[in-house]
């Protein structure tokens, strides 16, 4: 029995890393947080669409490569919403207190809960929206105005990644526009790349840079207050990206 004893894990939390310790071997294990690569990849994919729109001259031309970069920056962009929201309450319920700042016990606990009631057993049908405000609300914060921004363009972001995601073809027309097409207008500059075509806005003028740059502005600035309401600071806002990506 003594024996047994001696192999059980021990665990210690180190700045987000936690060293196990089996029959006298000590295992370093880290939790990664995909939400900041998202991140990262939503900034990059746009930077990579708004150098070949720049460089653009002359008649319009649709552009598989730029196209491409956008879709995926927009697909990332929302990629790393939903991300950040889940990895704060597995790390609640994990107990992984080193990311979650002074945010009460009670309230860790009630995520902690919430979260083994829904996402562990795969019985969650809380959007992402939806799990946010709930979030703030276990922690006794005032949650976002639904009508107001950034609640209201972060929940059109997600209305076009559900379109870009779950995608069925439909004809367009000046008289047959998608739905987004006057959700979108004026929230960013057009598409430069097909300036001067009768294409429909969207999505051929909406598709740009500016959509880009707009979508990822809009769910970085809903997190950013997010977490400034919960009082925490994750990891996308501690780490310095380029320097993990090998830019500096």
């Amino acid at each position: 029995m003594k024996g047994t004893d001696n192999r059980q894990k021990q665990v210690k939390l180190l700045k987000g890393k936690a060293v196990s310790e089996f029959g006298g071997s000590a295992i370093l294990s880290m939790r990664i947080y995909f939400s900041t690569y998202n991140l990262w990849a939503a900034e990059h994919f746009s930077k990579l669409a708004g150098e070949i729109e720049t460089a653009h001259q002359g008649r319009s031309q649709f552009n598989l490569e730029h196209r491409v970069y956008i879709m995926n920056s927009i697909l990332s962009a929302t990629a790393f919403l939903e991300a950040v929201i889940n990895e704060l309450y597995q790390d609640a319920h994990d107990k992984h207190l080193v990311s979650l700042g002074h945010l009460d016990e009670t309230v860790i606990s009630i995520l902690s809960d919430f979260w083994e009631m829904t996402e562990e057993d795969n019985k969650s049908f809380l959007s992402i929206l939806d799990k946010y405000q709930l979030t703030l609300r276990f922690a006794g914060k005032e949650p976002f105005q639904k009508g107001e921004n950034p609640y209201q363009d972060t929940a059109l972001v997600i209305k076009l990644r559900n379109y870009l995601t779950h995608y069925k073809p439909m004809d367009l027309s000046e008289i047959n526009k998608h739905s987004l097409d006057n959700m979108l207008r004026g929230k960013f500059l057009p598409n430069k790349m097909m300036e001067g075509s009768g294409n429909n806005f969207f999505p051929d003028h909406a598709l740009g840079k500016g959509c880009a740059e707009w979508s990822l502005k809009s769910v970085k600035n809903f997190a950013d207050e997010f977490f400034q309401r919960m009082g925490i600071k994750p990891n996308y806002q501690v780490v310095d990206m380029d320097k993990l990506a090998g830019k500096k």
